[in-house]
């Protein structure tokens, strides 16, 4: 499975357990829908530190987190 894919999986696993739509995630990272709908599908395979860092802050979590595989540790 390529980058862009675990960070889609990674991304999408921990909006939805923070319980928050693609639209308001987006809203409170303050990037576009489209640009979120992007990363998700993995669409997107480097997507900006910024943007990422926007994304990481909104979900409360460290830019680090969204690298992870699931059920892989650190």
């Amino acid at each position: 499975m390529g980058q862009a894919q675990v960070l889609a999986r990674r991304l999408r696993s921990v909006r939805v357990q923070k319980g928050l739509t693609q639209e308001q995630l987006a809203v409170r990272a303050q990037v576009a829908v489209s640009t979120l709908r992007k990363i998700e599908s993995g669409r997107v395979v480097e997507p900006g530190y910024f943007t990422m860092l926007s994304i990481a802050a909104a979900l409360e979590i460290e830019i680090q987190e969204l690298g992870q595989s699931e059920g892989v540790g650190p």
